[in-house]
C-alpha cells in the first residue's frame, strides 16, 4: 500500500486548518495526560509520605516519652546509691559495659536570680577571703563560679557551686549556698537526651533530628 503525502502547497486552507487543529488537539491531549499523571503521582507522594511521617512521629514520640521515663528512674536510683542530696543539676553521662554506647543526659533551666544573689555572693566572697587566703588557685575557682554576664550569675556556674556545698561547714558559705538557691526563679527547663555509638575509636551521635540527616 503506498501513502501519498501532499506537501503543504497542494493542501487546501480547509485541509491546513484541520491538521492544525488535530495538532492542537494532540497536544491538548498530550498535556492534559501529563497533568493527570502529574496530579495522580502528587497525590500518592503527599498522602504516602504523610501517612509515613505521622507513623515516625508517633514512634518518635512513645522513644521519648520511654527514653526520658528510663533516664530518670535511673538517675533516681543514681542518687540514691551515691548518697548524693537530691537537689543536683540532673547532668549525667552512662555508658555500656563494652563502651559500645553513650547516652547524655543533660537539664538546661532558663530563668534568673533576684536581689538574694547579691547578699549571697557576699557571704561566699567572705568565705573565700578568710579560707583561702593562702591559696589563690582554689580563691580563683571559686570566685569564678560568681562571674557575672551582662550583671546576671550563670546558672551552669553558680550549680557547680551547689555541688560543693557539703565540702565546707563554714557560716558564710552555708548561708551563701542557700541564699543563691532561694533566689533562683526559674522560667524553663528542658531536658535533652542524646545517644551515642561507638564506631572504630569515637562515639558517632544517633541522629535523630530530621533537618540535620545528611543523605
Amino acid at each position: 500500500m503506498t501513502t501519498v503525502t501532499a506537501t503543504l502547497d497542494e493542501l487546501t486552507d480547509e485541509q491546513l486548518e484541520a491538521l492544525l487543529n488535530q495538532r492542537r488537539e494532540n497536544k491538548a491531549r498530550e498535556q492534559s495526560e501529563k497533568r493527570t499523571a502529574y496530579e495522580g503521582l502528587k497525590e500518592q507522594v503527599i498522602k504516602s509520605l504523610c501517612m509515613s511521617a505521622i507513623d515516625v512521629n508517633r514512634a518518635l514520640w512513645a522513644f521519648k516519652v520511654h527514653a526520658f521515663s528510663e533516664m530518670t528512674a535511673l538517675y533516681a536510683l543514681l542518687q540514691e546509691y551515691s548518697q548524693r542530696h537530691a537537689d543536683g543539676d540532673g547532668n549525667f553521662t552512662i555508658e555500656s559495659a563494652d563502651k559500645a554506647f553513650k547516652i547524655e543526659y543533660s537539664r538546661q533551666e532558663r530563668g534568673g536570680f533576684d536581689e538574694r544573689s547579691v547578699q549571697a555572693e557576699k557571704h561566699i566572697i567572705d568565705f573565700v577571703n578568710k579560707q583561702f587566703a593562702g591559696d589563690p588557685t582554689t580563691h580563683k575557682l571559686i570566685t569564678s563560679l560568681l562571674e557575672r554576664k551582662k550583671g546576671a550569675l550563670d546558672i551552669n556556674l553558680v550549680q557547680k557551686l551547689y555541688s560543693m556545698e557539703d565540702a565546707y561547714q563554714d557560716e558564710n558559705w552555708l548561708a551563701g549556698i542557700r541564699l543563691l538557691k532561694e533566689s533562683w526563679n526559674p522560667s524553663e527547663s528542658k531536658d535533652y537526651i542524646r545517644f551515642y555509638q561507638k564506631v572504630k575509636t569515637e562515639y558517632k551521635l544517633i541522629n535523630l533530628n530530621f533537618a540535620s540527616v545528611i543523605i
